[in-house]
Order: C-alpha cells, then sequence, then structure tokens
C-alpha cells in the first residue's frame, strides 16, 4: 500500500481565516485511488517551518503532496524550501514563462518581474504545468519519497492533480474503494442503532458513519488486488444498509437533497415553485445548481414581509393577526398560493425565525414551519432547529428539499 502525507503552507491556513478543504479534497481524492493518506498538516510560510516539514513528510511516506506557497510575492516561499530540502537548485522552464507571459499578454499587460519565479522549478525535477493560472508545479524526489508541489488555489490545484500528478503516482498495490449512501432525516444515533451489526470499523469492507452539515453518510471502504474486486465486497453490506434505512437513504456518494428532488420531477414530469421566507432563496439556489432543473422549477419568491406574502402569494391577511407569519397557517397558505399562481405541480412555503434575535418564549429561534401542496393535498412540518442563523438557514432548507422528495416518493409509489 502507497502512502501519502498531505502539507498544505499558508499563513492564513493555520490561523484559520481560511478552511483547509484542499487538504480534504486530496485526502479523498487520493484514497479513491487507493493511496493511504496518513497525515494532513498545515505551515505557516517560512523557509526553516516548510522544510522540516517536507523531511518529516518524506521519511515517512512514498507520496508528499504539498499545496500553496508557489505564487509570486515575498512571502511565498514553498518553492525554494522544497527545491533546498532536495538539495537542489531552482531554474527557470523556458516553456512555463512563456506561459505566464502570454497570460499576462492576453490581458494586455506586461508580465511583472516578481511572476517569473513562478517558472522556476528544482533541477531534476518535473514540471507541473497550470494550464488555469501563473503557477506552474513540479514533482521533486526526497529520499524515498515523491514530492508534488501544487498551487493553493483549488481549481488550479485540483486540475493539476488529475492531469499531471495522477499519471506520476507510485505504481499502487492493491486498490481501495469508497462508497457511500447518503441519508437525511434520521440522527446519526438512530442510524447507528438502526444498522447494528451492519457497522464494523475493522472489517473489510469497513462501514462507518460521518455527519456533515445534517447530512449523514454511511461510508463504505474495502481493500482488494483490484478495484472491481474491492467494489464487490461493499455491495452486499451497503444494499443490506439501504434496506434497512429505506427512504432515509437520498443518494450515494457525492449526490445531494436537491439533485434527488430534481430527479424524481424529472421521472415524474412535475414542476414546482418555491414561496420562501427565512430561508432567504436558499432553495432556489440549491435547486438551480441542478442543470436542467429550469424544465421543472417555474419561480421561486422571496417573500420576507407580511405584506409581500399578501400580495404576491393570497396569503389572508387576517392570518398575521390570529397566529402570526411563523405557523403552520401561514405556511400552508404560501405553499397553496404560490403552486396556485405559478401553475405547478409542486408548492413549497417557508416561514420561520432564523436568529439570533426574534424568537419568543412560544417561539423560539430556530422555529421554521415548512409545508408542501400538491393537488393530493398540503403537508405539513414544524421544525425546531438549533445553531446560528446561517445553520438554521441551511437546515431548514434540506428539510423543505427532503419534504418535497419524500412526497415525490410517495407519488412514485402508487
Amino acid at each position: 500500500m502507497i502512502r501519502a502525507e498531505i502539507l498544505s503552507v499558508g499563513d492564513e491556513v493555520v490561523s484559520g481565516q481560511i478552511a483547509d478543504t484542499n487538504a480534504a479534497w486530496l485526502s479523498q481524492r487520493l484514497g479513491d485511488l487507493g493511496v493511504a493518506v496518513l497525515a494532513h498538516a498545515a505551515v505557516r510560510d517560512t523557509r526553516a517551518g516548510i522544510i522540516d516539514a517536507v523531511d518529516r513528510a518524506a521519511g515517512r511516506a512514498e507520496v508528499v503532496v504539498i499545496s500553496g506557497g508557489i505564487g509570486p510575492t515575498h512571502d511565498d516561499l514553498t518553492r525554494e524550501a522544497v527545491a533546498e530540502a532536495a538539495g537542489a537548485d531552482l531554474v527557470p522552464d523556458a516553456a512555463a514563462l512563456e506561459h505566464i507571459r502570454a497570460i499576462f499578454a492576453r490581458r494586455g499587460l506586461e508580465m511583472p518581474g516578481s511572476n517569473a519565479k513562478q517558472a522556476r522549478v528544482p533541477a531534476g525535477g518535473d514540471l507541473l504545468p497550470n494550464t488555469n493560472g501563473t503557477a506552474a508545479g513540479f514533482r521533486v524526489t526526497i529520499g524515498d519519497a515523491e514530492v508534488f508541489v501544487l498551487p493553493g488555489v483549488p481549481p488550479e490545484m485540483k486540475q493539476m492533480f488529475d492531469d499531471e500528478v495522477v499519471p506520476r503516482l507510485p505504481e499502487i498495490d492493491g486498490a481501495i474503494a469508497v462508497r457511500a449512501l447518503k441519508c437525511f432525516g434520521m440522527s446519526e444515533s438512530t442510524i447507528a442503532e438502526t444498522l447494528g451489526g451492519e457497522l464494523d470499523l475493522d472489517g473489510n469492507p469497513k462501514v462507518a458513519l460521518l455527519a456533515s452539515s445534517g447530512v449523514i453518510s454511511v461510508k463504505f471502504t474495502a481493500c482488494a488486488g483490484r478495484c472491481e474486486a474491492a467494489l464487490a465486497l461493499i455491495g452486499p453490506p451497503l444494499e443490506r444498509a439501504r434496506a434497512l434505512l429505506g427512504d432515509v437513504v437520498f443518494g450515494e456518494d457525492a449526490d445531494t437533497l436537491e439533485a434527488a428532488v430534481a430527479r424524481l420531477l424529472a421521472g415524474q414530469g412535475k414542476t414546482i415553485a418555491l414561496a420562501e421566507s427565512c430561508t432567504g432563496g436558499l432553495v432556489a439556489h440549491r435547486l438551480t445548481n441542478v442543470p436542467g432543473i429550469s424544465a421543472h422549477l417555474a419561480e421561486g419568491i422571496v417573500a420576507y414581509s407580511n405584506a409581500a406574502k399578501t400580495q404576491r402569494l393570497g396569503v389572508p391577511g387576517e392570518l398575521f393577526d390570529a397566529v402570526g407569519a411563523v405557523s403552520e397557517e401561514v405556511a400552508r397558505a404560501m405553499a397553496e398560493g404560490v403552486r396556485e399562481r405559478a401553475g405547478t405541480d409542486v408548492g413549497v412555503g417557508i416561514s420561520g425565525i432564523a436568529g439570533p434575535s426574534g424568537g419568543t418564549p412560544d417561539k423560539p429561534v430556530g422555529t421554521v414551519h415548512v409545508a408542501v401542496a400538491t393537488a393530493a393535498g398540503t403537508v405539513h412540518r414544524e421544525l425546531a432547529l438549533r445553531g446560528s442563523r446561517e445553520t438554521i438557514k441551511d437546515r431548514a432548507a434540506k428539510h423543505a428539499l427532503n419534504l418535497v422528495r419524500r412526497g415525490l416518493l410517495r407519488c412514485r409509489s402508487r
């Protein structure tokens, strides 16, 4: 099994000013390729610190992947530090330098002299072209490790990894396969109890739970001589878990709730309209991230004020005095009103208190009412959510999508 370590370079990563999404992506991608990731480390922009981290990682792993610190400014020191760790001089690459000049020329600009450092690679190393930016990456051997240095900009890093690093990885003895069932609407502990003996952290496949922003992934990881054999090991326990969890499972692997809803709308030839208040258009945003949704999403209205709810959706004004805007009755009226006015098969209404202020003893922050209207009637859920304003909006949007999804599943089973 090939072992790897991941280094992320940058003061802003170490200080927490930006999230280290590069390490997360690289770790998952390497795992999918059958490479065992031993560790992640974040390193400040200092030559000594980078050299020390590279030396330690290269002493433990066959592959080291570094992102960040190869820009044109004085504090971009990764290129120089890795060359020093490799005991090699930095030398210019003519093709990379011309590529950088061409980028500036297309913008009608002359290349600043500081950008020339981005075309330098350690002597004896391989240049990794950057088709999306000015920072060329490189590969160099340090001890028994292959060290790959990539840009910190995520789109540049990802493309360089797939195009340039993957073909250069050492030959992998054995394969790792990873599959996941994506679940929503059941807590992590309840899923664990439901699956019982199916969860096995020491088996092959290894089966574990991962919670992220309300979505629970049941993750299956198997090892075998070939990828096909590893996938075959995953098949039976994955299907047993799917049967035990039922419609709590909305998809697999990188699937999303909005994609699951879009598939059901397309499969049934149905249309949907949205009336959102506290979520501020977040459900519409999620759905419009799905290609092809224009055939099914008619419109989304952010009816934030009571007046807008009445004027745009036909919510009776007396409801606000009688039960308040955050209520089952108003959410139902919003869903039914947007469905009728848009002429769609499905209407969604959402009203709630996202906080941090606005709550009362009877309706605390996190109280959200979601309604979904169809020809068969209107269903409603009252949610008691916790967390920041952003978290409450996120969870409310996901619950709304899940309520639509489960309603469409019932229609399909009739």
